[in-house]
């Protein structure tokens, strides 16, 4: 949620600074809305084109065991979503859990890929130091203080 927020801000400030640059008056009327509007817009430029800078292949993430059937599995069903607009799952409960596992992993890799890609070690070092610590808690320990 933070990224989200610092590149919405970053936005608004290149967006003040391309419109005063072209010779608006930073009190003229209606500036604010004309930011607000510029810096929307280069939001949703970076969105959609960000990927091509840093495209999420370039990490390399730890692979679970079994993950790359259970990815074949899934891409074979979105291309049917694609193509047909329907597809046929599996019934049992075991396979229905294991694929929304593995979607639930791809999801949360692919709102993270920008962290994982700007991240500096001691932000990754102090973020596992914490996950650790809720580990242990979560196992009914103390984390450390």
């Amino acid at each position: 949620m933070m990224q989200v927020a610092m590149q919405h801000r970053l936005c608004v400030m290149l967006a003040f600074q391309a419109i005063i640059t072209n010779g608006k008056k930073t009190d003229a009327p209606g500036v604010e809305t004309r930011v607000i509007e510029l810096a929307k817009h280069m939001n949703e430029f970076c969105n959609r084109h960000v990927r091509e800078a840093f495209p999420i292949g370039t990490i390399n993430l730890v692979d679970d065991k079994g993950a790359a059937k259970i990815d074949e599995a899934i891409d074979q069903y979105i291309q049917e979503l694609r193509t047909k607009e329907q597809t046929h799952l599996p019934e049992d409960r075991e396979t229905l859990i294991q694929l929304y596992d593995r979607l639930q992993q791809r999801r949360s890799r692919r709102m993270q890929w920008e962290f994982y890609a700007t991240a500096k070690e001691d932000k990754l070092s102090y973020l596992i130091i914490k996950y650790l610590d809720e580990e242990i808690e979560d196992l009914g320990g103390v984390a450390r203080q």
